[in-house]
């Protein structure tokens, strides 16, 4: 007789399971902290950055899964010689969708009508390009200064996951010479690697507000561990634990976690 049997095979192989999905936990875990540290890290001045530099994301709310990010540089010069720049942008396609791009306030029409404004969305290979710079047919062309935004790009979250937000090789800032009368680079990715501030996105189950790919007690826990009151959590505000990101720490957020509770991703 094997009857007898099943439900033991049964609970083995959930355990099984629990082990293996905490294992890839332990595994995928450190090294998406490893590349938010990376990309949180300060680059070398003059730079283009992603801002923010790390975002932790839940699915929640249903309708509103899209979010934003700026590429903003510090470069400045008194001779205000800022010409353009061409932003490539990668990310990872299969969790994020590009939907808009727009300029930013330092090469725009607003400063001088000869401003050309481009955008490329690539999305089979998660890539944008953007590019803007001062048109001229015969130099000097009109010229700006930083420190300011060069762009703003709006993602759609299609999926749990991570994805880097790596500047590209072709990144590149452009200043007009007018001593020799030429574009010059300031910075350009392929050469000054360190003068890039990469992002990157983690994208959860709404819950796991402690980042461990599955929501369970410990996630309940952390959310009461940071409440708002009354009275007051010991742990004071967390945004990770505001689960529905109302500003707000309470019932609800845990109502939210219990709904999603023994969810992995």
């Amino acid at each position: 007789m094997v009857t007898g049997n099943t439900g033991e095979r049964d609970e083995k192989t959930m355990k099984k399971k629990k082990l293996l999905l905490l294992m890839i936990a332990l595994l995928v875990l450190p090294i998406f902290i490893t590349n938010m540290h990376h990309a949180s890290a300060t680059p070398v001045s003059p730079y283009i950055m992603v801002d923010p530099s790390s975002l932790s994301i839940s699915e929640f709310p249903e309708g509103e899964r899209n979010f934003t990010v700026t590429i903003t540089t510090d470069y400045f010069n008194s001779s205000y010689d800022l010409w353009g720049y061409h932003i490539q942008l990668v990310y990872n396609a299969s969790f994020l969708e590009c939907i808009e791009v727009n300029n930013g306030n330092l090469i725009t029409e607003d400063e001088d009508p000869t401003a050309r404004f481009s955008v490329t969305i690539n999305q089979a290979i998660g890539e944008v390009s953007i590019g803007a710079y001062f048109y001229y047919l015969t130099p000097p062309p009109y010229t700006t200064s930083g420190p300011g935004t060069l762009a703003s790009v709006t993602f759609r979250v299609l999926d749990v996951g991570t994805s880097a937000l790596t500047l590209g090789k072709a990144t590149k800032l452009q200043r007009f010479n007018f001593v020799k009368n030429r574009v010059e680079n300031i910075i350009i990715a392929d050469e000054q690697p360190d003068n890039m501030g990469h992002g990157a996105v983690l994208v959860t189950i709404p819950g796991d507000v402690n980042f461990d790919r599955t929501v369970d007690v410990f996630d309940i826990l952390k959310i009461k561990y940071h409440r708002s009151g009354p009275p007051p959590g010991p742990g004071g505000f967390n945004p990770d634990a505001d689960v529905n990101q109302d500003g707000t720490i309470d019932v609800f957020d845990i109502l939210i976690a219990k709904a999603h509770l023994g969810e992995s991703w």
